[in-house]
């Protein structure tokens, strides 16, 4: 019985702040706006298709057994396009970890989509297969806007809602030499939670409407950080742990700092000297093995070999 198989990448993506625009019913056209960025701590997604009388999909996350229903999604509904039966091993190999805002989800949906998609219709354009990602993220309240910043790459603004090709993106320049620091543990009231309810969907969306236009309007590293700042403070979602660690930063001169959204996590840029005490600082608040040295990832997801 042969063995079909295809391989992706995806990198993770930090949100500093976003609005959500959820009025339509339609996934594709759901999404956010806001401003982020890819980092090269990503997943590396492994699909194997075996030919089987029923669908089965089983997803690994770093050689474990894990419930994915994003992963899931997408295998399912590419499987239901193309009306295909198979059994599916999805093993996503991942630097990144899950439910601290590093948008691991999303990584392992377009790694997935990626790659399942060149299986099935090598054809497929990267877009179309990220749209599928989308769907599955937006449907299960795991992201609105990872998927278009992992598609794109680098320091993005997300000008318009929606899934690549149909939300815009506009690039923020940045000096390839920056190193990101990163934080990142679970403690964060439930991101489905934020995402949905209606008293937190207003209040993020008051805080993001001038942010977001801010952002858009003076393009650069600084204002990113300084409108995503304001943007954690003014919508309430800033934790203890997080606004101590950024105080901490600011203290050691490394204030190109913020929360990244939705997580109990923040991010850091700077200069490869400054990784160290960015690393020192942070490893005070969280955990060793919960604290990354990464860098700014230029390219989006796409398929390996």
């Amino acid at each position: 019985m042969s063995v079909r198989l295809a391989r992706a990448f995806a990198p993770g993506h930090i949100t500093g702040l976003f609005r959500i625009h959820d009025s339509t019913k339609e996934p594709l056209y759901t999404g956010s706006t806001g401003a982020g960025f890819s980092v090269l701590a990503g997943t590396l997604t492994t699909v194997s298709l075996l030919e089987s009388k029923s669908l089965d999909i089983v997803v690994e996350y770093n050689k474990k057994l894990i419930d994915a229903p994003v992963t899931t999604m997408v295998a399912r509904t590419l499987a239901e396009k193309y009306d295909q039966i198979f059994r599916a091993r999805i093993e996503h190999e991942s630097s990144i970890p899950i439910g601290v805002g590093f948008g691991a989800s999303g990584a392992g949906a377009l790694s997935t989509a990626l790659a399942l998609g060149r299986l099935l219709d090598p054809k497929m354009s990267r877009s179309s297969a990220a749209g599928f990602a989308h769907c599955a993220e937006v449907v299960n309240h795991t992201g609105l806007g990872d998927v278009i910043g992992q598609f794109k790459g680098g320091v993005e603004v997300r000008t318009h809602p929606g899934a690549p090709g149909i939300g815009r993106i506009v690039s923020i320049p940045y000096d390839d030499q920056i190193r990101v620091v990163l934080a990142g543990g679970q403690g964060l009231r439930a991101k489905k939670a934020a995402l949905t309810d209606a008293a937190w969907h207003d209040k993020i969306n008051r805080a993001a409407d001038k942010l977001v236009e801010s952002v858009a309007g003076h393009r650069s590293i600084s204002t990113f950080v300084d409108c995503s700042r304001r943007f954690a403070e003014a919508a309430g979602l800033a934790t203890d742990r997080v606004t101590s660690g950024l105080n901490m930063l600011d203290s050691a001169g490394l204030g190109l700092s913020a929360q990244v959204m939705l997580g109990d996590s923040v991010f850091c840029f700077c200069t490869e000297e400054g990784t160290g005490s960015a690393v020192d600082i942070l490893s005070k608040l969280w955990e060793p093995h919960e604290v990354i040295v990464t860098s700014i990832s230029a390219k989006g997801g796409q398929v390996i070999g």
